[in-house]
């Protein structure tokens, strides 16, 4: 943050701090949107509701402006917040496709009565984004694009460009039929170099990349990526355009997702981000995970507690238990998120062998891992606890966890992927908990095999 934004910053907290609300709004009236935003993430969650309620009393227009290009987090968050008549007008303000990523995580109040304020149009388009669901491509169609039909020459076009709004960014146009259907595409390079009397048609290209209103975000992330697209036209299924999708909403889909997957991994939930005061919410949000961890773990408890007799025979034998289960946790947790990036990617996707080969380089690391921090703990243990034995069994039962982890690690994303499933809940408490098990049944079940030298 810069001096000047510091300086923002702190004249927001202190006028908010002595309640001087007439100070405060003739500051935020006067100053830049681009800088109100810069400094809505460094304010409390007080703070920022109040502020935001302020810019919406003293101009409504520059409070749309921010709230549009504040990071999703921080808009439900505001918009959660706001009493339900403000946040109903604030949104009125966005378009219908402006509103549609934001409309699932909206209180139902709040959403319910959106819709009522809406007109008959926008509330039937609105309702066509919900049915499609949150990780539709239709949340990021804007209707900020030119279209022409192919018997246009190139002067009318050029002269329906200098009367185009602002906030359209020209880098394609469009071609359409007289049905609307997308024909072909011409950039403004090519627009710029023809002749003026040369008609659309003869300069367009028609093989046109583009994507169906029905894909997913995913589907819109892997064209961009594999073709390098800058915009990527929209079409409905009888080929119709109704949008564009620009790459600085792709951008924000592929940060939506690496978010997504990183609160997966962590055995949370995204949606933790737009309840930042509401505790209990939070913790609802994490139970079932935890529930996951605590039931596995109990499992666990009830596998050492049919070891007792190893465990009373022989003491020290639980001083490793918990370096088994945190290596071997490692190690599947490495090969789980290995597996599940390559499934996401579509790096191992293409057919089953690729996926196989993946497995057996995991496991085949697992190996090399095993042997060097099995050979190291067994030799601590023998020096440790001055028997030979105890090294084996440590070197020997943890060497088998890394291999069992390694092959957990890159088979459970795989079986999630074959259900239907996200492959990155299997890089969370699901296979950690699983693990845990495993390495503590393999653990006990090698000692008590060698206890009668262990007691010898």
């Amino acid at each position: 943050m810069t001096p000047t934004l510091n300086v923002f910053k702190e004249t927001i907290k202190r006028l908010l701090y002595k309640n001087n609300l007439k100070a405060l709004e003739r500051i935020l009236q006067k100053s830049h949107k681009g800088d109100i935003v810069a400094i809505f993430r460094h304010l409390n969650h007080q703070e920022r509701v109040k502020t935001f309620q302020i810019l919406m009393k003293v101009d409504l227009s520059k409070a749309s402006d921010v709230l549009y290009d504040l990071d999703e987090d921080l808009q439900i968050e505001i918009l959660r917040s706001l009493p339900v008549k403000d946040a109903v007008r604030i949104l009125l303000t966005f378009s219908t496709g402006e509103i549609a990523p934001l409309i699932d995580k909206l209180p139902d109040e709040v959403r319910n009565q959106l819709l009522q304020k809406l007109d008959e149009e926008e509330r039937q388009e609105l309702e066509k984004y919900i049915s499609y669901g949150g990780d539709s491509v239709t949340s990021l169609i804007t209707e900020e694009y030119i279209a022409v039909t192919d018997d246009k020459t190139v002067e009318e076009v050029l002269n329906i460009l200098k009367t185009a709004p602002e906030d359209i960014e020209l880098i394609y146009i469009y071609v359409v039929d007289k049905k609307e259907h997308l024909i072909g595409v011409v950039s403004i390079k090519e627009l710029l170099t023809a002749p003026p009397n040369v008609q659309i048609k003869d300069i367009m290209t028609t093989d046109v990349i583009y994507i169906r209103t029905d894909a997913t975000k995913e589907d819109a992330i892997d064209i961009f990526q594999r073709y390098d697209l800058l915009v990527l036209p929209v079409v409905d299924e009888e080929e119709k355009l109704v949008g564009v999708i620009y790459i600085d909403d792709i951008l924000d889909a592929i940060t939506e997702k690496t978010t997504e997957e990183f609160f997966k991994m962590a055995g949370a939930q995204e949606e933790e981000l737009f309840y930042t005061n509401q505790i209990l919410k939070i913790a609802k949000l994490r139970l079932p995970w935890i529930l996951v961890s605590v039931f596995g773990e109990l499992i666990s408890a009830l596998i050492i507690s049919f070891f007792d007799f190893t465990i009373k025979q022989y003491l020290p034998i639980i001083f490793f238990l918990p370096l088994v289960a945190a290596v071997s946790g490692n190690i599947s947790s490495q090969s789980a998120i290995i597996t599940a990036r390559g499934l996401l990617t579509g790096k191992i996707t293409e057919n089953f062998t690729d996926y196989i080969h993946l497995l057996f380089r995991e496991i085949k690391i697992a190996f090399i891992l095993g042997f060097v921090i099995s050979t190291i703990v067994g030799i601590v243990s023998v020096l440790w606890l001055s028997t030979h034995i105890v090294g084996v069994v440590v070197a020997t039962s943890l060497f088998i966890n890394i291999i069992i982890a390694a092959f957990l690690g890159g088979f459970l994303p795989f079986l999630m992927t074959k259900l239907g499933k996200d492959p990155t809940l299997a890089t969370g408490p699901i296979t950690l908990t699983l693990n845990d098990i495993i390495g503590v049944l393999i653990y006990l079940g090698t000692a008590t095999i060698f206890l009668h030298y262990l007691t010898f």
